[in-house]
């Protein structure tokens, strides 16, 4: 049985901002790490013999853990910078700049789908899952995405000429 709410919550009360604390030399997501220990903690079954030193052990690996995948993020997100540079011809940043604008113009429920759909690469029915719509719905709102933008963009396009 795991440990009982009243050992959790005192556990919380003296424990959480000495567990941050040590965590914050290892990750920037030491409120994470601590909060994901505590629900560890809380459905560890059977419950360890010594909570506070599982506590800082879980800590510390997790603190490990966030730290290895923020530096792969981190470099995934400079070398796709960086391809982006090296690819990219200057004028296709003010296209993208006058796109996301026009994005940033749809419905909430258009931008989302279409976000999910094109930035994301979701199929149709992923999205619909995640936005807790229909396939048919998500196709219909994805394609109404496509017509706004198409003319918001012409628009522009006219409006400079």
């Amino acid at each position: 049985m795991p440990l009982d709410a009243k050992e959790l919550g005192t556990l919380i009360a003296n424990q959480a901002a000495s567990l941050r604390l040590w965590v914050r030399s290892r990750c920037e997501a030491n409120e994470d790490v601590v909060q994901e220990a505590f629900c560890r903690l809380a459905t560890q079954e059977p419950p360890p013999d010594n909570p506070v030193a599982w506590l800082y052990r879980v800590c510390r690996n997790l603190a490990d853990k966030q730290r290895l995948a923020d530096q792969r993020r981190k470099r995934r997100e400079q070398d796709r910078v960086q391809s982006v540079r090296t690819t990219s011809n200057p004028a296709d940043g003010l296209e993208l700049q006058e796109t996301l604008a026009a994005v940033e113009q749809l419905s909430d429920e258009l931008r989302e789908v279409l976000v999910a759909r094109v930035w994301g690469q979701l199929s149709l029915a992923e999205v619909g899952q995640l936005c807790g719509i229909s396939t048919a719905t998500a196709f219909r709102r994805y394609e109404a995405a496509l017509k706004e933008l198409r003319v918001k963009l012409e628009l522009d396009c006219e409006r400079q000429s």
